[in-house]
C-alpha cells in the first residue's frame, strides 16, 4: 500500500499510529491536538524565560545602583514594609506595633 501511494512504509505506519492516536486506539502516543498544545506551551515557555532573563538582568543593574547610593549613606538603618505599613528596626521589635 506504501508502494500505492508513493511513500516510505515507515512513514505510512506511522500515519496510521497517528490517526489511531487521534482516535483514542493508543495510549502510547500523543494526539495531534496534544502535540500541537506541547508545542505552544514549550514556545511561550521559551518566551517568558527570555523574559524573566531580562527581568533578571534589569533587576541587577538597578539593584547595583541602589547598592552604590545606599553605600554612601552607610549608618542608615532600613526600614521594612509589612502589610503595607513600613516598620524601622525598633519597631520591628516592638511587638504592639504590628496590630493594626
Amino acid at each position: 500500500m506504501a508502494r500505492d501511494l508513493g511513500v516510505h512504509h515507515e512513514a505510512l505506519r506511522n500515519w496510521i499510529r497517528q490517526d489511531e492516536a487521534d482516535r483514542g486506539e493508543r495510549d502510547d502516543r500523543l494526539t495531534t491536538a496534544e502535540k500541537e498544545e506541547l508545542a505552544a506551551l514549550r514556545k511561550e515557555n521559551a518566551e517568558l524565560r527570555r523574559s524573566c532573563e531580562i527581568l533578571k538582568a534589569a533587576s541587577v543593574e538597578s539593584t547595583g545602583q541602589r547598592n552604590r547610593a545606599s553605600s554612601l549613606s552607610a549608618g542608615v538603618s532600613k526600614s521594612r514594609v509589612c502589610r503595607g505599613r513600613v516598620f524601622n528596626r525598633r519597631a520591628m521589635a516592638s511587638r504592639s506595633s504590628w496590630v493594626r
